[in-house]
């Protein structure tokens, strides 16, 4: 359908599966049929892998602007709202795995991007709602959407709440990142949902509802999420995260036998967070 930027496409969804098992086929269509550059800024910059941030700008440099977009890297815009990296979009789709006319609860709208994908995943039977914060941010996903032909549920609000008018959903999707997990987002999914969200700094989390109102789930194996302290490893930096002591927290992992990443879960309830390792009852943080 889009001849002219396939061979973009191949490159992007390759990369994606670079590091990682390769793509369900709903997940690799849903890339296909909704190209990312219909929802990044015209002008922007592109983090590099250094730490360092590359300009560009789709009318004095366009052939440096359509590298990036379909670059493994996120694209943050002037106002720094930011279309994330490709495989951290696929990661936590893959986790969430959307079907044809589930109701999902987006938390973050952006751009846009991630809420075009789920509606392309969910179907026409399907619903998307996608709450957003920031009004100007807000405005501009609308318009994008629309240029899409995508129609989801368009709400400004505090996405901490939720959205409770729409609920109950079948999965909630989180796109910026959490150190505690709202209960609001646990209420408001039936019994037997999954509500997936980027934690702290790269790891990706999934978590099923259970009937009696609280949710639990591990930390995700992926790694293609993390973008800073690549030469930490992921377990490591999960504890840092948990414990914020970085130098305390690297001897503590060190002394639990460097567990790796998904070793480490969470429980929500009611009255709060849990995060363990290797079952609920080993409470860490």
């Amino acid at each position: 359908m889009f001849t002219h930027i396939a061979w973009r496409l191949d490159a992007m969804i390759a990369a994606i599966t670079d590091h990682r098992p390769p793509l369900t086929r709903p997940i690799e269509q849903a890339l296909r049929a909704v190209p990312r550059h219909w929802f990044v800024p015209p002008v922007g910059e592109s983090p590099e892998r250094d730490g360092r941030s590359a300009p560009i700008d789709r009318e004095a440099d366009p052939p440096a602007w359509w590298d990036a977009v379909y670059a493994g890297r996120p694209i943050v815009a002037p106002d720094g709202c930011s279309c994330p990296a490709p495989s951290a979009v696929a990661d936590l789709l893959e986790l969430l795995g959307p079907v044809p006319g589930q109701r999902v609860l987006e938390v973050g709208t952006r751009t846009g991007w991630t809420a075009a994908l789920l509606c392309r995943l969910v179907g026409q039977s399907g619903s998307v709602t996608s709450i957003e914060a920031d009004p100007t941010v807000a405005e501009r996903a609308a318009k994008n959407l629309a240029a899409a032909g995508a129609l989801p549920h368009l709400v400004v609000g505090d996405g901490r709440a939720g959205w409770a008018e729409r609920a109950p959903y079948d999965g909630v999707h989180a796109t910026y990142a959490v150190r505690t997990v709202p209960y609001a987002w646990i209420a408001q999914t039936r019994p037997g949902g999954v509500v997936v969200a980027p934690y702290g700094d790269g790891h990706a989390l999934r978590l099923v509802v259970g009937p009696d109102g609280t949710a639990g789930g591990r930390f995700s194996p992926l790694t293609t999420m993390t973008w800073t302290r690549r030469d930490t490893p992921p377990g490591a930096v999960l504890t840092e995260d948990v414990l914020a002591e970085p130098g305390d927290a690297r001897r503590t992992w060190a002394d639990w036998g460097e567990p790796e990443r998904e070793r480490f879960g969470v429980t929500i309830t009611p009255d709060g967070q849990r995060v363990w390792l290797d079952s609920p009852e080993r409470v860490i943080g």
